[in-house]
C-alpha cells in the first residue's frame, strides 16, 4: 500500500487491512480552510516513516527485541518474527508446515525421552513448554513456547552462530544445496561455522547496535575475529574481558564432549545462541579494577573494609590538596560545617573550634594566600612577637597562634609560619595546600562520576545473589528443524569441525 499525497480529515485512523495502527498528529482545520505552504494551497503529505506504526499483539506479548537470526517483524510483508512473553519464555513462529512439525517433534522426544544421551543433550537446549497458537495479522499462527536464554539480564548481548560448513539436510534438492553453498562462502570454509547476526550493548555508553545477515555474509577468515571481538565488548589495544571468555569456554567445552562421543544424530543448519549481560560485565570489570588498586579483598567478593574504602584515592583526595611529606592537612571533603581535616593541631581543643560559614572559609584562604605571599617576596621568616598592648590583626590572649605550613618551591621541605591575622578566627587547625583549580588535572565532574561508579558497583556487589553472579554469561543449542538419525556409526564430523574452530577462536583472546 502506497501513499502519495491525501487529504486526512482525522489525526487518528487505523489501516485495518495491513494490521497496524497509526497514529499522526496534524494540524487543526476549520471546515474549508485549506493546509497553506508558501502562501499557496496544497495537499497534506503523510510521511508513514515519520508516524509511529504499533502492531497489534495479544496482552503480555511482544517482539523479541534481542532477535538476531531468522525471519523477523519487517523483513518483509506480513512476516511474523519472534516474540516475547511475560513469564520468561520466546515463541518461535512455525513458518513452514512441515519443518516446524519436525522440531516440534524433535523437543518432545528430547524433553519425554529417558535415553542417557537425550538427557545430556536435554542440558544444552532451551527448555520446552509446549505450543501455542495467537492471532497475530488477522491470522492463526502456531508458535512454540522456549526458555528464554536472555531472561533476567539488563542489557543481553547476543550471538547466533550456526554451526557446520554444510547447512542443507539429505531432503534437500539441488535448488536448495545451491543456495546454501552460496551463503556465508568465507567464514564457513575457514572456520565451519558462519555469523547470521548478533547484537551488542556497548560498555562505555549503553548504546544497543545489532549486525544483521548482510553484515555476516560479508565475514572472512580475518573479519570473523574482528566481529567476534567486536561481540565481546574489546577494543584495540583493550582485549575482551578474560571472565567473559572463559565462561564461555567451559559451556562450549561441554558440548564439544558430547559431540566427540554421540553418533546417532546429525544437526544440519543448527546454531548455538552466545548470550551475556553487558551490565553484569561492566560490573565484573570494575571490580577487577578496585581490586587491583588495592580496594577490593583479593577474593573480590567485597571491600577490605569501610575504613579503608573512605580513604581511597576517590573519596579522599589528599594527594590533590596535600603533599606527600604533609602529615596533616585537609582531607578533600567539605561539610555544611566547613572543611573536614585529617587530624588536628596538637593541644588544641576540638571543641573550641566555631562553625565554619562558607564565606568565612573563603576569606580565611584569601588571607592566608597574601600571608604566603608577602612572606615569599621577603625571603625570610619572621615571627610575630606578641606585646603587652594588643596590636591590631594580633590574636587574642590566650588564643594560641595558628599554623600555616608553606611550601617554597626552591626548599625541599616545609616551613612553619605562625598566623596571627584575625582572618582565621576560630580555624585553629593544621591546614595543607587548599589552592585546587578544576582543569585537565583536577576534573571534579570526572571525580564525582567516578565515586558514583565505585558506590554503585559495591551496592551491587552486595545486592546480587550467588547465582546471578555465576550466571551472566549462557549458552544455549537452538534450531532443530534439520536433525537427522545418523547413517553410519561415527561422530557428526561437520557439527565437530564448526564447534572446535569456534573454541580456537575464542581461546586466541586468552594469549
Amino acid at each position: 500500500m502506497i501513499l502519495d499525497q491525501i487529504n486526512i480529515t482525522k489525526s487518528d485512523f487505523i489501516l485495518s487491512d495491513i494490521g497496524v495502527t497509526v497514529m499522526a498528529t496534524l494540524p487543526q482545520l476549520q471546515p474549508g480552510e485549506r493546509l497553506r505552504r508558501r502562501g499557496k494551497p496544497s495537499k497534506l503529505k503523510l510521511d508513514l516513516a515519520a508516524a509511529r506504526i504499533e502492531h497489534k499483539y495479544p496482552d503480555g506479548i511482544a517482539p523479541l527485541d534481542s532477535q538476531v537470526g531468522g525471519h523477523a517483524f519487517g523483513d518483509k510483508k506480513d512476516t511474523v518474527g519472534m516474540l516475547r512473553a511475560g513469564d520468561g519464555c520466546v515463541l518461535k513462529p512455525v513458518e513452514q508446515p512441515l519443518l516446524g512439525e519436525r522440531e516440534i517433534a524433535f523437543y518432545e522426544r528430547l524433553q519425554d525421552s529417558r535415553d542417557p544421551l537425550m538427557a545430556e543433550l536435554r542440558q544444552y537446549t532451551p527448555s520446552y513448554h509446549g505450543t501455542i497458537e495467537l492471532e497475530i495479522f488477522n491470522r492463526r499462527v502456531k508458535f512454540l513456547k522456549l526458555k528464554d536464554i536472555t531472561a533476567g539480564m539488563t542489557e543481553p548481548c547476543v550471538m547466533d552462530v550456526k554451526i557446520g560448513k554444510r547447512t542443507w539436510d539429505p531432503l534437500a534438492g539441488p535448488e536448495k544445496k545451491a543456495a546454501e553453498e552460496r551463503k556465508y562462502v568465507e567464514s564457513k570454509k575457514a572456520y565451519g561455522f558462519c555469523i547470521p547476526g548478533f547484537q551488542i550493548y556497548r560498555l562505555s555508553s549503553s548504546y544497543v547496535k545489532k549486525y544483521g545477515k548482510d553484515f555476516g555474509k560479508k565475514l572472512n577468515k580475518e573479519s570473523v575475529v574482528d566481529a567476534m571481538e567486536i561481540f565481546l565488548n574489546g577494543t584495540p589495544g583493550n582485549p575482551p574481558c578474560r571472565d567473559l571468555v572463559l565462561q564461555f569456554l567451559s559451556h562450549l567445552w561441554k558440548i564439544l564432549s558430547f559431540f566427540r562421543s554421540q553418533k546417532q544424530l546429525r544437526f544440519y543448519s543448527s546454531s548455538v545462541l552466545l548470550a551475556y549481560d553487558a551490565k553484569r560485565l561492566r560490573h565484573t570489570i570494575r571490580m577487577k579494577t578496585l581490586s587491583n588498586e588495592g580496594r577490593m579483598s583479593p577474593s573480590g567478593i567485597g571491600p577490605m573494609n569501610f575504613d579503608t574504602y573512605l580513604k581511597s584515592p576517590s573519596i579522599l583526595r589528599t594527594s590533590s590538596f596535600c603533599s606527600s611529606s604533609c602529615d596533616t592537612g585537609f582531607s578533600g571533603q567539605l561539610t555544611k560545617n566547613g572543611p573536614l581535616f585529617v587530624t588536628k593541631a596538637k593541644n588544641l581543643s576540638p571543641a573550641t573550634t566555631p562553625p565554619l560559614s562558607p564565606a568565612l572559609v573563603r576569606k580565611n584562604r584569601e588571607n592566608a594566600l597574601k600571608r604566603s605571599q608577602s612572606l615569599k617576596r621577603s625571603g625570610s621568616l619572621r615571627s610575630t612577637s606578641s606585646s603587652d598592648k594588643q596590636k591590631p590583626g594580633s590574636p587574642r590572649p590566650g588564643t594560641p597562634p595558628l599554623t600555616l605550613r608553606h611550601h617554597d618551591p626552591d626548599r625541599t621541605q616545609y616551613e612553619n609560619l605562625d598566623r596571627t591575622s584575625t582572618g582565621g578566627k576560630g580555624l585553629n587547625m593544621v591546614i595543607g595546600k587548599l589552592c585546587r583549580t578544576h582543569s585537565l588535572c583536577n576534573n571534579f565532574d570526572k571525580d564525582i562520576i567516578k565515586i558514583k561508579e565505585e558506590y554503585a558497583t559495591l551496592l551491587d556487589e552486595l545486592s546480587t545473589t550467588p547465582e546471578e553472579k555465576q550466571n551472566w554469561v549462557r549458552i544455549s543449542m537452538i534450531d532443530f528443524t534439520h536433525v537427522f538419525p545418523a547413517e553410519s556409526d561415527i561422530v557428526d564430523t561437520n557439527y565437530l569441525e564448526g564447534i572446535e574452530n569456534l573454541i580456537k577462536l575464542l581461546e586466541t583472546f586468552l594469549a
